[in-house]
């Protein structure tokens, strides 16, 4: 931030102060500016209780830059802690689909992906994968304190290849690995979902289904006739609620996309209605689309925050009964996670006596820090969100192709390629930018997100705006806060 610490006043007319290096806010009355004043010049009158505050807060490095040390060389071992500490594995097993969805990531408006060619995943290559893991996960580089992977099983609709599904849980639960365990969950669309109930609830996966809301709401939801999918989609549904009522109360969530044909109110209130859920809300996704497909796309796009508050002017209770955040609220708590001291992302900080240790550019996950993601077409990506352009490692002829010098070699070539947008930028310590989200100019990639010392003063100005006026927030998120 710039020399002055004061922030513009708060909706309620009040002024506070921020230091960069103790990472808190401090209120400032009317003494305390005059006794700042004071310091640059001594033609004003001032209270000595103020003066001596001002030199406690000079002396104790109050207004003083925070300075940041970026590491931008990654390691070929931290790769491969990276990967025996895995948290999920993600298995595309078809990229066949019983639906076509008009929004569909695979579909017509993007153009970052593999052309879909009706193909398979192969269980040779899940087990090559598998095997390359398994080594790694029985070595010194499994540092993991909580033995679990989830094997996610991802689409196209997984359950078209229940064959491989079936394959490679009989295969991972063969494997005798550090007591290592294993859990499943499925992203599907319910169509084949009466079939095949029986086995994913024996194996207690984790479903999320995708569904928009009502027969109306969910009219992007299209078979490859064009027909609407809804009353099969909720038949099936409802069998597993019948049949499995603890599974579906434990086990079942919802996905809902949000377009032009619902809102959040709408989908809330129409899956809720049927299921007893509450579902999750996602807009569209907005990386990869063909140029020439954005008007129609924007069309389609229907804005989060915006539906939100029309759905609180409809209805204000709607956002306890589903237990949702607005806006304000969300960025109100985000402000206090990255800006706050005191806070700490895992056990470990709480030992770190560093007070500028290093930080990695940008908010992207380290190689295989999270997931680890196999396409049929034998790509290895860090993430099933990003573009499939972005490819890590192959799986071909009965090899597995992975240079861990190599990738740790590429992210410090990207880490470097950002530095420079990053030196400037507030957000620097707790940024939460993707770079394989990002666009290239002139081979430089770029951030629209720069967080200027304006901006974030103005940030500050509505978040403590919002702390005045909500003062039991502050503790309900301290009581909620999860360590992952």
């Amino acid at each position: 931030m710039n020399n002055s610490p004061l922030i513009p006043l708060t909706g309620n007319q009040h002024q506070y102060m921020y230091s960069d290096t103790l990472q808190c806010f401090l209120y400032a009355p009317r003494a305390l500016k005059i006794a700042m004043e004071k310091n640059a010049t001594t033609a004003i009158e001032v209270n000595d209780y103020y003066m001596r505050k001002l030199h406690f807060l000079q002396n104790h490095s109050f207004f003083d830059k925070a300075s940041v040390n970026f590491q931008t060389d990654y390691t070929e071992e931290a790769v491969k802690q990276n990967m025996a500490c895995l948290r999920q594995l993600l298995i595309e097993v078809t990229d066949l689909c019983n639906l076509k969805c008009k929004y569909c990531g695979y579909g017509e408006f993007y153009s970052n992906y593999d052309q879909r060619e009706t193909r398979n995943q192969t269980f040779a290559n899940v087990k090559i994968l598998i095997d390359y893991l398994a080594d790694l996960w029985h070595s010194d580089y499994n540092t993991s304190h909580n033995n679990s992977v989830i094997i996610g099983f991802y689409g196209g609709e997984p359950l078209l290849n229940m064959k491989l599904i079936k394959e490679t849980i009989a295969y991972v639960e063969s494997l005798s690995i550090n007591n290592l365990k294993f859990k499943y969950n499925m992203t599907t669309n319910a169509m084949l979902l009466d079939r095949y109930i029986d086995f994913l609830v024996q194996k207690d996966f984790t479903l999320l289904i995708s569904l928009d809301g009502n027969e109306y709401q969910s009219g992007y939801r299209v078979d490859r006739n064009g027909n609407s999918s809804f009353k099969q989609v909720t038949k099936n549904i409802q069998k597993v609620k019948d049949s499995y009522p603890t599974f579906f109360e434990k086990n079942v969530n919802f996905n809902a996309v949000l377009h032009n044909r619902n809102s959040i109110e709408s989908c809330l209130h129409s899956i809720y209605d049927i299921f007893g859920k509450k579902p999750i809300v996602s807009e569209l996704n907005t990386n990869g689309i063909i140029p020439e497909r954005i008007d129609e796309f924007i069309q389609m796009f229907n804005d989060k925050a915006e539906s939100f508050k029309i759905a609180i002017a409809h209805d204000s209770k709607i956002k306890d009964v589903f237990n949702m955040e607005d806006t304000d609220s969300i960025s109100y708590h985000a402000a206090i996670m990255n800006y706050s001291g005191n806070r700490y992302s895992t056990y470990v900080d709480m030992f770190d006596t560093e007070q500028n240790g290093k930080y990695i550019p940008t908010g992207t996950c380290r190689p295989f820090e999270r997931k680890l993601f196999l396409t049929v077409n034998g790509k290895v990506l860090p993430c099933e969100k990003i573009g499939q352009e972005n490819v890590m490692a192959r799986l071909s002829n009965g090899k597995l192709n992975l240079d861990c010098n190599a990738i740790a070699k590429y992210y410090s070539y990207l880490y470097k390629n950002i530095i420079k947008n990053c030196t400037h930028c507030n957000m620097k310590r707790n940024c939460g930018q993707c770079l394989f989200l990002l666009k290239k100019k002139n081979g430089q990639i770029i951030c629209p997100s720069i967080q200027t010392d304006e901006r974030l003063k103005k940030e500050f100005s509505t978040f403590l705006t919002y702390a005045e006026s909500h003062p039991g927030d502050y503790e309900k998120l301290l009581s909620s806060i999860v360590i992952d």
